[in-house]
């Protein structure tokens, strides 16, 4: 109803204003407490992502964009898909859980691995071994492959900077996404 609205008050076909107005008004709803509640399966994703979803709706409906294809539209209007935009949100509190930036002890979330090898971050943690489909969408459980194949460069000393540069990584992360789908 809130992209619906943006469309019929706003004079303008400006598809930056559009943009901008629906990240400000409808896209919070869309991502309120991705961290809690992520979508694992398919048709979940379907739901929210697809045909008849709203980012989707409202983007085709933008001024030169309708016969062009959603991941052309995204690209072009500078957003990500609401898919990448959770895994950006898991990593971010698996940041900030990590570097004591929230009030939450990391021991109750993750283990630090003790294997060293060369590939991803020197952060790397452990797998804990899951029991049920449940168990592994739980936030500590789905966010660790993710996490351990980031490249050791996105160790910042704030929290501004890893949201910058995990934004600089957007093509890593979709291969991520890609790569670990079934994880997910």
């Amino acid at each position: 109803m809130r992209a619906n609205l943006i469309l019929k008050c706003f004079q303008s076909r400006d598809p930056k204003l559009l943009t901008r107005t629906f990240c400000v008004f409808v896209r919070p709803i869309l991502e309120y407490a991705s961290v809690t509640w992520n979508p694992h399966y398919k048709n979940q994703i379907t739901k929210i992502e697809g045909v008849q979803a709203v980012q989707r709706f409202f983007c085709k409906r933008l001024q030169g964009l309708c016969h062009i294809h959603i991941a052309g539209r995204l690209a072009q209007l500078s957003l990500d898909s609401l898919y990448c935009r959770r895994v950006k949100a898991d990593l971010l509190v698996c940041y900030k859980i990590l570097h004591n930036r929230v009030h939450l002890n990391c021991d109750d979330f993750f283990s630090h691995s003790c294997v060293d090898c060369s590939r991803g971050n020197t952060m790397k943690l452990a797998m804990t071994h899951v029991y049920s489909a449940r168990d592994s969408n739980f936030f500590s459980n789905r966010v660790i492959n993710i996490w351990n194949a980031l490249p050791d460069s996105i160790k910042s000393p704030s929290v501004n900077s890893f949201k910058s540069k995990i934004n600089s990584l957007h093509f890593v992360i979709f291969e991520l996404i890609v790569v670990f789908d079934c994880i997910i």
